[in-house]
């Protein structure tokens, strides 16, 4: 049986929800992902609660997957190559794929990709790091 640190894994999935909010704001990438994406930050979200109770929930989902890949006590270096391989070697790369059939910009899957390279490194030292 998998031996999980819940309140871990909830701290990660905060602080990478945290990050998302900062890294989306206009202080770092929000015109330039709006322009890219072809999103209009003026108009309203059509359902702001739906948007951030699913994205939170796919944000646990990740923390939880992670968890379980790294195991219960991971050292800092496996959980940041960990983190590294699955966020550039599979969503990166998998996210590539996409964008380029879709016709998106390299900045736009620079922004997104980016993103999920971070919060799998912030939840995984999350993992690591806690007691």
């Amino acid at each position: 049986m998998m031996e999980f640190n819940w309140l871990g894994v909830l701290v990660a999935t905060l602080l990478s929800f945290a990050f998302g909010a900062l890294w989306y704001s206009p202080l770092l990438f929000m015109q330039r992902w709006c322009r890219e994406s072809g999103v209009d930050p003026a108009k309203d979200m059509t359902s702001p609660v739906k948007v951030y109770v699913t994205t939170f929930l796919l944000t646990l989902m990740s923390a939880f997957t992670l968890a379980f890949l790294l195991g219960p006590h991971p050292g800092v270096g496996n959980a940041l190559m960990v983190a590294v391989l699955i966020g550039v070697g599979l969503t990166a790369a998998s996210m590539g794929i996409n964008y380029q059939f879709a016709g998106r910009s390299q900045v736009y899957w620079f922004i997104d990709a980016g993103f999920h390279v971070c919060r799998f490194v912030i939840i995984a030292l999350t993992l690591a790091l806690w007691p």
